[in-house]
């Protein structure tokens, strides 16, 4: 049960407040100090993310619901939460690339503030608890990898706050009601339900190691209450009249053709590309995911008119929490899936398909441990110090409430989690470090009870919390770097973007293409420069076999191009090139090649850019370009 409240605890928790903002006000004026350091790297996803998050702003300012909902419906592989909030602030302080961080800043902030509210909250004693949070609050604030994911534009701080908010909320729900008021229960975990909606539309890696982490501390409790009762319905439910139930559900026209469209489904991946014809044209059904759409449409129908024949048996065996969590949480994610491509997009995502090694737990140890203990912790000496105070803390799990058992599951879950998935990358660790944290905050404070009298908990803690502060003085480490992929050396991509946007001024559409892969950075940028809808057609291409089969698929794009201006970014050095991706210049350079060999457009303008070893040429439409003449003759 969490302790109730008290003066101590508010001002604590107040002091974390002040702390973590004017923490994070600091690191917003050191980032943008010089705010286009942060766009090195091409490839980078920030730009795909403050891309997203600036045309819903866009399209807001300039009374376009038609763009903002298309922009919106296409969110899949990255959900819509990040970049609401990055259009959010974009709306109030303008379109400014430099606010782009913003929202990872009040991500981190929050974090910061639920770390101590969820450790001083783990202990009946005032002081035990105040020290656990001082701790725990320092460990994150000390943390280099976690401060650079707070100035960059990207999901992990955002994550980490909804993941840190739901295990709080999880403890709050779970706190008894004396006497019994079903209306605050409701609420509480109606919260939770929200908590756990927002944060999987997120990012659902997120969200599925957070509810792991719930439900598993969810029935170790349960179970630990009354193993017996638990035995018994596990029992109940394979009982002969549920088996027969079932079988008898299966004959169901529904559960038929639903079984039908998943073979199919099975079929089609299992051969790989194939297409039908349709009309006399071919019509690609692969991969086919919009079929799976379709089959999960059809189960998803079969269950709602189960539902709406038995609704009210269904809310009474639910109960006030069953309900707050399946209309609030279960009921938004299945109705999301209905819209095309999300259920196969998310299945892909989350699952090991989206990886480009294979399985490797040894690899994933190797990683991690190098991101925990030279990215995500402030010193040498604190590393071996967490993971020590964090051991302590797990071996007195059952005196802690439900809530700071649930940061312990989380860490385990979340570290066992990300260590069997294929993808390893140091920056996973930022959306569930904090639990590692809380945890050592805990074991912090159960040593202290151990070892000190009670009267120097407190100012033991503050020592340790004012050691870990003064790791904060300690430049930050190239490791650092590193694991938060945070650029920290060559020129900003925005210089070979900027010396373009003039030429663009009063163009209603453009298409480019270059030799070295895609990105969004042009869109944005070009969009931020004149603040409208931009319609920037992207033709590169990439996974090329040779310079011939680049220049034959060049060729085609250009030929079938509305666009009335062409941009070519040639660069035939290596700065940008991307191998496994077939992005080398040997075979890029065929872009190039159809462009000259072309007559539709003409060239009107060279811009060379020696510092990136570029070169950038416009081309206008042939009829558009004697146009223009005619006008300035």
């Amino acid at each position: 049960m969490y302790p109730p409240r008290n003066d101590a605890r508010r001002y604590l928790t107040l002091a974390v407040i002040g702390l973590a903002t004017a923490a994070a006000v600091l690191m917003f004026v050191e980032a943008n100090t010089d705010p286009d350091l942060l766009w090195r790297g091409y490839y980078h996803d920030r730009n795909g993310h403050y891309a997203f998050g600036q045309d819903l702003a866009l399209a807001v300012r300039t009374a376009d619901p038609v763009w903002f909902f298309t922009e919106l419906l296409k969110a899949q592989v990255w959900p819509p939460v990040h970049g609401l909030v990055v259009a959010a602030v974009l709306l109030v302080g303008g379109i400014d690339h430099r606010l782009g961080i913003v929202p990872s800043l009040l991500g981190w902030a929050i974090t910061i503030v639920l770390v101590a509210e969820i450790a001083q909250r783990m202990f009946r004693e005032r002081q035990l608890g105040m020290a656990a949070a001082v701790v725990a609050v320092m460990l994150g604030i000390a943390s280099p990898a976690f401060r650079l994911l707070a100035c960059d534009v990207m999901l992990e701080c955002l994550g980490a706050a909804l993941s840190a908010a739901a295990v709080w909320a999880y403890g709050r729900a779970m706190t008894p009601i004396e006497p019994a008021d079903n209306a605050k229960e409701t609420s509480r975990w109606r919260v939770l339900a929200v908590i756990l909606t927002l944060l999987f539309f997120e990012k659902g890696n997120y969200w599925g190691l957070v509810v792991a982490a719930l439900a598993v501390t969810h029935v170790i409790n349960a179970m630990a209450g009354d193993p017996h009762r638990w035995i018994a319905a596990a029992r109940r439910s394979v009982c002969r009249e549920n088996i027969l139930l079932v079988a008898r559900a299966l004959p169901d026209p529904f559960f038929i053709v639903a079984a039908l469209l998943g073979c199919l489904v099975a079929y089609l991946y299992a051969r790989g590309p194939t297409s039908i014809v349709l009309l006399g044209k071919a019509v690609s059904v692969y991969p086919p995911e919009n079929l799976v759409t379709v089959t999960y449409a059809v189960l998803y129908a079969r269950f709602a008119l189960w539902w709406w024949r038995h609704r009210s048996a269904w809310d009474a065996a639910l109960g006030p929490r069953g309900r707050a969590l399946y209309y609030w949480h279960l009921t938004p994610v299945a109705v999301s899936f209905l819209f095309p491509h999300r259920l196969s997009v998310f299945l892909w995502y989350v699952g090991p398909a989206d990886a480009t090694t294979g399985f490797d737990p040894v690899d994933g140890l190797v990683v991690y441990w190098h991101a925990f203990a030279e990215g995500f912790s402030a010193t040498q000496w604190s590393v071996m110090l967490t993971i020590g105070l964090f051991a302590i803390g797990l071996t007195q799990l059952r005196r802690f409430p439900p809530g700071g058992q649930a940061a312990f599951f989380l860490a385990l879950v979340a570290f066992t989690g990300v260590i069997i998935h294929p993808q390893h990358q140091g920056r996973f660790l930022g959306s569930w470090i904090f639990a590692v944290w809380i945890g050592a905050g805990a074991g912090a404070a159960v040593l202290l009870e151990r070892l000190m009298p009670k009267r120097t908990w407190l100012p033991s803690a503050g020592i340790a919390g004012l050691a870990l502060a003064i790791a904060l003085a300690r430049p930050v480490p190239a490791s650092a770097y590193a694991t938060a992929l945070y650029p920290v050396e060559g020129l900003s991509d925005l210089d070979f973007v900027r010396p373009l946007l003039p030429k663009l001024h009063g163009e209603p559409s453009i298409a480019y293409a270059t030799t070295f892969g895609e990105s969004t950075l042009l869109v944005w940028v070009a969009r931020e420069h004149c603040r409208c809808k931009l319609v920037v057609e992207n033709t590169s291409i990439g996974r090329v076999a040779s310079r011939q089969e680049a220049q034959t698929q060049m060729a085609a794009r250009v030929a079938s191009s509305p666009a009335p201006l062409f941009v070519i970014f040639d660069a035939p050095g290596r700065l940008y090139e991307f191998p496994l991706l077939g992005w080398t210049y040997d075979r890029m350079v065929g872009i190039v090649d159809a462009m000259k060999a072309q007559d539709r457009y003409v060239q009107v303008a060279n811009l060379p850019m020696p510092r990136f070893g570029m070169e950038v040429t416009l081309w206008r439409l042939r009829d558009a370009a004697g146009n223009a003449a005619d006008r300035r003759g």
